[in-house]
């Protein structure tokens, strides 16, 4: 496998494959799904220090986590509470913040996985590599999953007007809702607060805007950051990165 890191984002999704890393306590709203390239595995720890080594582990969102793959090659698949996905491992996972699994091997595209590690794979192949790993688990299940349009016309409206100067209660009269039943069927349905989502939606959208080589202190104000400090923060605490390193340590590709 290259050593180059690679980030692919699609709308409620983004696969991260690298040569190798170490980052100290981050924590996501994304559902996660980390598999080892390599031979050793890697090692995550809580917010205790209590560290565990592992093959693949699925790491629920919210879950403040250490990460050391050390130089081995490790691939992270993380699904946004718009995806199906999302709640079919959200279920597999249960109430368990980390939960190690087993790729059974006959179901990886190992093919796919490399030439998206060397920046070969086309999009159509790339989102279907993301759409087959988690079937390749032993015990992963498909589950029925009522939908409230309400609650992805909002979702989707969040990412879309970025800064999101909408109040709650807007956002509920646009869908005929109050905003205290509007925060609780979103609650419901995605498995995160609309705040907590919202605070995503602006990771994901500088994610796109850095890679373009956009000033940073501009992405700030286009995702409604009072200042560059406090954006560089936030995204070290969301994917252990720097901005420097999103913008010069890989390559990035938004489909």
């Amino acid at each position: 496998m290259a050593q180059q890191n690679r980030l692919y984002v699609w709308d409620d999704r983004f696969l991260y494959l690298t040569g190798g890393i170490v980052s100290g306590l981050t924590q996501r709203h994304t559902l996660t799904l980390l598999v080892s390239l390599g031979d050793q595995g890697f090692e995550l720890g809580d917010a205790q220090g209590q560290r565990q080594r592992f093959a693949a582990a699925l790491v629920g969102n919210q879950t403040p986590r250490s990460l050391d793959a050390g130089l081995e090659p490790l691939l992270s698949l993380n699904f946004d509470p718009q995806s199906y996905e999302y709640h079919c491992l959200a279920a597999m996972l249960g109430r368990r913040p980390v939960r190690s699994v087993i790729l059974m091997p006959d179901r990886v595209d190992h093919d796919a996985v490399r030439a998206a590690g060397e920046g070969r794979l086309e999009p159509a192949g790339l989102f279907r590599l993301t759409t087959a790993l988690p079937r390749a688990l032993s015990g992963y299940r498909a589950i029925r999953l009522p939908m409230d349009m309400r609650v992805s016309h909002i979702a989707q409206k969040i990412k879309k007007e970025l800064p999101l100067t909408s109040t709650l209660e807007q956002l509920g009269a646009e869908v005929g809702l109050s905003a205290h039943r509007l925060r609780h069927l979103f609650s419901d349905k995605l498995g995160i607060s609309i705040k907590s989502y919202t605070l995503w939606a602006r990771m994901r959208r500088a994610v796109e805007l850095i890679a373009q080589g956009v000033p940073l202190s501009m992405v700030a104000h286009d995702v409604g950051f009072s200042d560059a400090a406090h954006l560089t923060r936030t995204l070290k605490q969301f994917f252990g990165l720097t901005p420097s390193f999103l913008a010069r340590g890989m390559e990035v590709r938004m489909l």
